[in-house]
């Protein structure tokens, strides 16, 4: 029998659940011209960005098929985006038709306010003016552009291409309509902090984000009676033990589903070993030194902000952290936790506790 659960990124095999947040998106386009133009999934490593990204560029992918109009544009974080999207510009039929050869010129209209519409392709063009140009011509052919990039986070050649994006949806088209040419990107909260924070990036600080969510504790339990064939008070206790947090919950599907014969003892153990040494390490590299300090004083349990401070060797510090530690979704962040530091992911503190 096939494992229901994966280990995959950006996959969520057999054992899917729904959030609904991708919604904010397609509801977004129906417009024409759209409100927003850029959108950031936030979240910690583990809690579902890159499902939800994926899902997005599939719909998107899915009504090119289906009505044409979109190109979409995956691109990879650790390469340089300007050059990649350039090879894929020239991909298109529209552009090749454009670039008939090297040798021969040609005058596009392209609807750009300000500059040159005319495309010479014997001139060796600066990179930022061969993407605006070509991205000009497909927009003169009525395609809408959308741009991904998933796991983002501040290189030099990020930041450039970042900049020459806020730059395209400056243009207009000759009936005063932003460039339909759109950016979705996901990205851990410091990756997002430290671009927003580039001078000239203001745009990316002010982005519409949309933050992953924990999965209901029914849905899940749902899940795993249904796939696992689990009596309903175990399933309900796998689901608790989750926190909601995405990658536990497809780690502890998949224990169950491949030792549940050994028990559910050792299946915990398998999946806290794969839970520590695939996710919680890298996140823990990531965390400042005053964040680390505050989760070593919580990771026995929820404590008040007193307290904690009392123990910090800078207690003076301790808001700043703490904001942090809350964005990066690794602190709770609710009503009901306000004055309190409570670790929000399953077994994190445990992990802190044995190996930090």
């Amino acid at each position: 029998m096939k494992n229901p659960f994966t280990h995959t990124p950006g996959r969520s095999g057999d054992a899917n659940i729904p959030t609904g947040l991708e919604e904010q998106v397609y509801e977004n386009f129906r417009y024409n011209p759209p409100s927003e133009h850029v959108f950031k999934i936030i979240g910690v490593r583990g809690s579902g960005k890159t499902v939800l990204y994926g899902n997005i560029l599939r719909h998107y992918r899915e009504q090119e098929k289906k009505d044409g109009g979109w190109l979409v544009y995956d691109l990879s974080s650790a390469r340089n985006p300007i050059n990649t999207i350039l090879s894929y510009l020239e991909l298109e039929t529209e552009i090749k038709r454009a670039l008939i050869s090297e040798k021969t010129k040609f005058s596009a209209s392209v609807p750009i306010i300000g500059i040159n519409a005319s495309y010479n392709a014997e001139i060796n063009y600066d990179a930022e003016v061969r993407l605006e140009q070509l991205i000009g011509i497909l927009i003169n052919n009525k395609k809408k552009i959308m741009i991904g990039i998933d796991d983002i986070a501040k290189t030099e050649a990020m930041t450039q291409f970042c900049s020459v994006y806020a730059k395209l949806i400056r243009n207009e088209t000759e009936d005063g309509i932003p460039w339909p040419v759109f950016l979705i990107c996901s990205g851990v909260y410091q990756n997002f902090y430290e671009l927003g924070e580039v001078d000239n990036l203001t745009f990316f600080k002010r982005a519409y984000e949309i933050k992953t969510e924990p999965f209901a504790t029914p849905a899940m339990a749902r899940v795993y009676e249904d796939k696992l064939d689990m009596q309903e008070e175990d399933a309900i206790r796998f689901a608790q033990d989750t926190k909601g947090f995405a990658y536990a919950y497809q780690v502890l599907g998949s224990a169950y589903f491949i030792h549940k014969e050994k028990g559910m003892d050792y299946v915990i153990k398998q999946a806290k070993s794969e839970l520590f040494a695939q996710c919680y390490e890298k996140i823990w590299k990531e965390i400042p030194e005053g964040g680390r300090e505050i989760l070593r004083i919580v990771c026995n349990g929820p404590k008040k902000r007193k307290e904690i401070v009392s123990q910090m060797k800078n207690g003076g510090s301790y808001q700043v952290y703490s904001t942090a530690l809350k964005k990066m979704g690794i602190l709770k962040d609710s009503d009901e936790s306000y004055g309190t530091a409570e670790i929000a992911l399953p077994f994190f503190g445990e992990y802190v506790k044995k190996y930090c």
